[in-house]
């Protein structure tokens, strides 16, 4: 089985690391499996990396991304059109996964219900990622429930996703089962690269902190190095995903390394 503590690696233990003011916040490149082709879509990953991504986030296009802006909805539906499957994706996250950087696997809650939970769990941690990310999916429902208990059976980080305004009390019944790091979206809504932080993301994320004792991740929205600069005040990684898809559309994918090290420089 490939080691999937990549990420635990990255991120450093908890309960001794995230006191320790880090010199610089992760970032996190967003990716869809298949887009603008399969085999383009690897050409994304290895720029992604050679650009300084710290971690990649690999999206299984699904027909109906609940979370998704029109850029990334698009290019989703653009995918699956483009024979874009979920076998496909799950081959392309193995080599994804040895470029040397974490891999989170991000999609919506049908598929690895469809593919059977355990099965989905452990297909993902052979192929090398180190964490889930189900945004429609919460912990608490019955599918939550199931998927978390075999995430763990797995070693695979179930990673939680909260906006600005979502109660204390509910955050805390979150963080009892939270592992490897919280998404925060920088506002409420949908993903999209022509959004504005919500005024309170910067306390809400100090809650956070305060809440889960686990490092908080900060996306949709994220366009520029300013944003990428303003939200490492606060964030421990920074996440984008919707600049890429629209690079690709303008530039093409040539364009990704260059924009990765400019979001980051």
């Amino acid at each position: 089985m490939t080691d999937t503590n990549s990420l635990k690696i990255l991120l450093g233990d908890p309960s001794t690391a995230l006191g320790v003011k880090k010199a610089r916040a992760f970032f996190m490149a967003h990716m869809i499996a298949g887009y603008p082709t399969m085999e383009e879509s690897e050409k994304v990953a290895e720029a992604l990396a050679k650009g300084g991504a710290d971690i990649i986030e690999l999206q299984i296009p699904f027909s109906d991304p609940m979370a998704d802006g029109p850029a990334i909805a698009v290019a989703s539906d653009e995918a699956i059109k483009a024979g874009a499957t979920v076998a496909k994706s799950l081959a392309l996250l193995e080599k994804v996964a040895k470029l040397g950087k974490p891999v989170a696997v991000m999609t919506y809650v049908n598929i690895p219900f469809r593919y059977g939970f355990s099965k989905f769990v452990k297909t993902i941690s052979k192929a090398g990622a180190s964490a889930l990310i189900v945004p429609d999916c919460p912990f608490d429902t019955e599918e939550g429930r199931e998927l978390l208990t075999t995430c763990k059976e797995n070693g695979m980080y179930l990673i939680p996703v909260v906006s600005p305004g979502v109660p204390k009390e509910r955050l805390e019944q979150l963080a009892r089962d939270a592992s490897g790091f919280v998404y925060c979206t920088s506002r409420q809504g949908i993903t999209g690269a022509n959004s504005k932080f919500a005024k309170e993301l910067f306390a809400f994320v100090k809650e956070l902190k305060e809440t889960f004792q686990l490092p908080i991740a900060v996306g949709f929205g994220v366009k520029s190095k300013e944003d990428v600069a303003e939200l490492k005040k606060v964030a421990d990684i920074v996440i984008a995903g919707s600049v890429f898809v629209n690079v690709i559309k303008t530039a093409g994918v040539e364009k990704i390394e260059a924009t990765v090290r400019e979001l980051i420089s």
